[in-house]
């Protein structure tokens, strides 16, 4: 299947390494975590090309650079960890051919200077280290066009490699603005900002991203929309989808980690999300997890499964620890909670299913806290606890950005006083495709 056949949208922040974030690696394990996935899933593609864009990378007003050469090679001196090295080997030939044809296709192009690769290159490589085996690459840059620009030409990219199978891999973070002290400063529509990306991002509905408005983009403070934009134009060219893989911003960046391509067999929660709703619709019966069960459903977790219909809730059960031999076992009882026994709702229809958006949650071991100081709405869930009543809320929840008011919302969810001495129990979650 030439074209792009899969891709990317990956965080690049150095900190991830503990070669340069040392003791505060550990707060963004996670994002490792999920770009390790990510590369077992890329990997799986018959790819015989990668294609990189990085904001960092050499940029021009009015031409993409493109990297020459036969290799390129980068580590990050800058960071004080030069030991953290990044060689790949360059396409001449399809770099050139691509070259010639953008510009005479009207997409200015322009030859980058011959530098050390950023760490918008160097760190996505790192841990994507099975993606980039054995596989030549061509590096872009970024120009000063308009979204709709880099939209068309990553609709124009996949449609040229009419003899290639590549790998979209779009470098970037989203806002470094999303709390006091963030790197770029604290602006209020940086949390909307990201919440907007990647709340397109999981339901498909990219044209909420290629509408933003250029002055809110601006506010953000991102690097990683316009490497985004052209992969959404592959993307859509190529029809495949993306699935949020993970998302935090413990240090005021966002970091996102989406893949872009049809899951692995076996891989997909939110498909078995689904088929375990179908089944019990259709059936009465619970639906056994097909073997092999994927690494992340695995092991025992506590699993929320939130559903969604044109962006309005439809339902949202889970549990808070496992009662289940498995995650995906787990699952199976959790998605069939939402679809059917969430009492805010009546129970879905099997009309409703295709029209049903699944978002699945694993949860870490709840850790109690002694104080609201130590809660954060966007990286953590909250548990409350008083006498023999409890409210549970998941991280990331529009309208709660203090932790004042995602107590108060979780008491008044369990009917709690919001006089009564309370429990406070915090808790991460991560998402899983």
């Amino acid at each position: 299947m030439p074209g792009i056949i899969a891709g990317a949208l990956v965080a690049h922040p150095p900190i991830l390494l503990p070669e340069v974030g040392h003791d505060a690696s550990t707060q963004v394990a996670a994002t490792v975590v999920a770009i390790r996935r990510l590369d077992a899933a890329l990997a799986a593609h018959p790819a015989d090309l990668v294609i990189l864009c990085s904001p960092h990378s050499p940029a021009g007003s009015v031409a993409i650079p493109v990297r020459a050469g036969k290799a390129a090679t980068g580590d990050l001196s800058r960071f004080r960890a030069p030991q953290v090295r990044v060689g790949v080997e360059l396409d001449e030939a399809i770099t050139h051919r691509l070259f010639e044809a953008a510009i005479e296709a009207g997409f200015p192009m322009a030859w980058a200077e011959d530098e050390p690769l950023d760490h918008g290159v160097v760190v996505p490589l790192h841990f994507l280290e099975r993606t980039r085996a054995n596989k030549p690459f061509v590096l872009l840059g970024l120009a000063g066009w308009g979204l709709d620009d880099f939209v068309r030409f990553g609709r124009w990219l996949h449609r040229h490699l009419e003899d290639r199978s590549a790998i979209f891999i779009a470098s970037g973070d989203l806002s470094h603005r999303l709390i006091p002290g963030a790197p770029a400063g604290y602006r209020p529509d940086g949390q909307v900002f990201d919440r907007a990306v990647i709340d397109a991002l999981r339901s498909n509905h990219w044209d909420q991203i290629e509408r933003l408005d250029p002055v809110f983009i601006d506010e953000a403070g991102e690097c990683g929309l316009r490497p985004l934009a052209m992969l959404l134009g592959a993307a859509r060219a190529a029809g495949i989808p993306s699935t949020v893989l993970h998302y935090e911003g413990p240090f005021g960046v966002g970091y996102p980690v989406v893949q872009f391509g049809p899951p692995a067999p076996g891989q997909s929660a939110a498909a078995l999300a689904r088929e375990a709703i179908r089944h019990y619709l259709t059936t009465g019966q619970f639906l056994e997890p097909p073997e092999p069960i994927a690494p992340d459903l695995a092991g025992m977790s506590g699993v929320f499964v939130t559903l969604q219909r044109q962006g309005d809730l439809r339902g949202c059960v889970g549990t808070i620890r496992p009662t289940q031999p498995t995650a995906a076992h787990e699952l199976v009882q959790s998605a069939i909670g939402a679809a059917t026994r969430d009492p805010r709702f009546d129970p879905v229809s099997i009309a409703e299913l295709p029209d049903l958006e699944v978002h699945v949650q694993l949860l870490e071991t709840p850790e109690r806290v002694e104080s609201p100081d130590d809660l954060d709405p966007l990286r953590y869930g909250l548990i409350v606890r008083s006498g023999e009543r409890q409210g549970l809320l998941l991280p990331g929840l529009d309208g709660l950005s203090t932790p004042d008011e995602q107590i108060a919302a979780a008491c008044q969810k369990a009917g709690i006083s919001p006089y009564a001495a309370l429990e406070l129990f915090r808790f991460r979650t991560r998402d899983v495709a």
